[in-house]
């Protein structure tokens, strides 16, 4: 068998053994540049087993950046022997800089994973490394703000690049091209997978998104930070500060004071569905002014004990669910759905997902909150323009937050600076309402997301879904349709029903018309009700008990 060249996107080359009619995978697999031919493993603990597949490691547009850092766009592609025509795009997290192990995760909290269904699945770095490009005096892991490609690259380049070359790299391996396409990711993976629909809107069939964070520059600049400012004011009027000298946010809140607001959360809105059961179904109707009385009445008539709030405490609350806001009280960013994952406990242990991004651990001796860990190094070198440096360590994260001034920095959100030539809002914008090319193309986009996400309101997503239905004159469930979590924390967790098989769905709506209208859903060992199944219904319909049946029990309640 001959060889011959193939070119791929942004000059990277490989060899692959000409397709033909040999089944010979793995001697092809080796004839790749950086081919590696894998027979079936067994499981290990919590690796899945793996069938036989080539691995390839590959890189795309390797240079020197600005910062004198070697750059390059990595991404591992798995070709399983047993193929079934499909190919998956496994989206990033967090401010990626990580090679993902392109196992395929289906998200809903399932073992099953893409590759062992047999289809053909890529990860990538999104074009940075964070064990290469990581400068501990400009924010470490986020040090590729500083290079105006890496940005870019980020924030939509190194995705359009990976697609082309991994589906190039299928076609001559396999001698035909992938029959369905398919992009799945959580978080920034699900901002990446909006993305594609707007920016890329051929590329895809079907698209995943949980969680998504389309308007990440504005959830990190202003719902993290207000929130960050809210509580870093109540440690300070607490008198709570760690040993940097900055206000301490863990201990703001205790989880016994959390259980205490989630009660009243549950006593304000657990009836609003019709049945109470523990599970907010009628979120949307839980508002600020439907919790105040409840919360209200949570407040101590006299020093702070554990069984009630201090009026400071119910004041912060009270602020940060409502959203940030600037000088003018113009809103910057979503309200944000009061809910029962924001606390609690169930059984022996106290809920942890939201305290986690918002506060840090209570015992934590000093600032922990992800907003504080992650968001400072993001907003400062990411998200606005000119990038900030801000030193990893000593306080320095927290101080830079708190030197935000909403009046004077949401404009550099869309600002552009020297080689800083695209502004964050232009390279991270996943937002748009005009979908029609992904429409036109047949794609479907399904969204999920947890009602307790601490990091990405759901009332955004609500906000943005009914602005696409609007566009569509009433008609975007036609090709984009959004399921609600009560009680789900940032991708999972959190007492709610966060086992569910949404890819399945997805797939059925792609390949067989058959639009999603539910999805069951079951909760976890670590909730109050395990083994509970619950429909998940796309919005605008929610879940409402038929009136009789076992409260346990998906077929007991259906879609209104």
């Amino acid at each position: 068998m001959a060889l011959r060249t193939l070119y791929l996107p942004a000059a990277a080359l490989f060899l692959l053994v000409s397709s033909g009619a040999s089944q010979d995978f793995a001697g092809k697999c080796g004839a790749i540049k950086g081919g590696r031919w894998n027979e079936a493993a067994a499981a290990q603990g919590n690796t899945p087993a793996l069938p036989a597949h080539c691995e390839v490691l590959g890189k795309l547009n390797e240079r020197v950046g600005v910062n004198s850092q070697p750059y390059a766009i990595r991404f591992r592609l798995r070709l399983p022997a047993a193929w079934n025509g499909r190919f998956f795009f496994e989206g990033g997290g967090g401010s990626n800089g990580n090679l993902g192990n392109a196992y395929g995760n289906l998200q809903g909290q399932q073992r099953t994973i893409a590759l062992a269904l047999g289809y053909a699945v890529v990860a990538q770095d999104s074009g940075h490394d964070n064990a290469i490009n990581n400068d501990p005096n400009r924010n470490g892991a986020q040090t590729f703000g500083f290079d105006p490609q890496a940005r870019i690259d980020f924030g939509y380049n190194s995705y359009d690049q990976v697609t082309q070359a991994a589906k190039a790299l299928i076609k001559d391996y396999y001698g035909r091209p992938p029959e369905r396409s398919y992009y799945v990711g959580c978080s920034e993976g699900g901002r990446e997978g909006m993305m594609m629909s707007q920016r890329f809107p051929s590329y895809y069939d079907g698209i995943l998104a949980c969680a998504p964070g389309f308007q990440l520059p504005k959830a990190a600049l202003f719902g993290e930070v207000d929130a960050t400012l809210a509580y870093a004011a109540l440690a300070k009027a607490f008198g709570i500060y760690d040993r940097f000298g900055q206000p301490l946010l863990n201990k703001t809140f205790t989880d016994e004071d959390l259980d205490l607001v989630v009660q009243a959360v549950l006593g304000s809105c657990d009836r609003l569905d019709g049945l109470e059961d523990g599970i907010i179904d009628n979120f949307l109707a839980c508002t600020t002014a439907a919790v105040t009385p409840k919360v209200d009445a949570l407040a101590c008539k006299g020093p702070k004990r554990t069984t009630c709030l201090a009026a400071a405490q119910i004041a912060a609350l009270k602020r940060v669910f409502d959203g940030a806001k600037n000088s003018k009280g113009e809103q910057l960013y979503a309200d944000w759905a009061w809910d029962r994952g924001i606390g609690g406990k169930v059984g022996d242990a106290y809920v942890q997902g939201w305290r986690a991004w918002k506060l840090g651990a209570y015992d934590a001796p000093q600032n922990s909150s992800i907003s504080t860990t992650l968001g400072a190094g993001a907003v400062s070198a990411i998200f606005t323009t000119p990038p900030t440096p801000v030193p990893t360590s000593n306080g320095a994260p927290l101080a830079f937050l708190l030197g935000i001034d909403f009046d004077r920095d949401a404009a550099k959100l869309y600002a552009e600076s020297g080689v800083y030539t695209k502004s964050a809002w232009d390279f991270m914008m996943a937002s748009s309402t005009d979908l029609s090319a992904f429409k036109g193309h047949g794609g479907k986009l399904l969204i999920v997301h947890g009602v307790s996400d601490p990091i990405f309101s759901i009332k955004d997503t609500v906000s943005w879904w009914n602005d696409v239905n609007r566009v569509n004159r009433g008609s975007a469930a036609d090709f984009v349709r959004m399921f609600a979590v009560p009680g789900m924390n940032h991708c999972g967790g959190g007492p709610s029903t966060d086992r569910f098989d949404a890819f399945t769905a997805l797939v059925n709506w792609v390949e067989k018309s058959a639009a999603p209208e539910q999805i069951v859903a079951t909760a976890g060992p670590n909730t109050p009700w395990p083994g509970r199944t619950r429909p998940l219904c796309a919005y605008p319909k929610q879940p409402r008990y038929k009136g009789a049946g076992s409260i346990e029990e998906a077929s007991s309640f259906t879609c209104q």
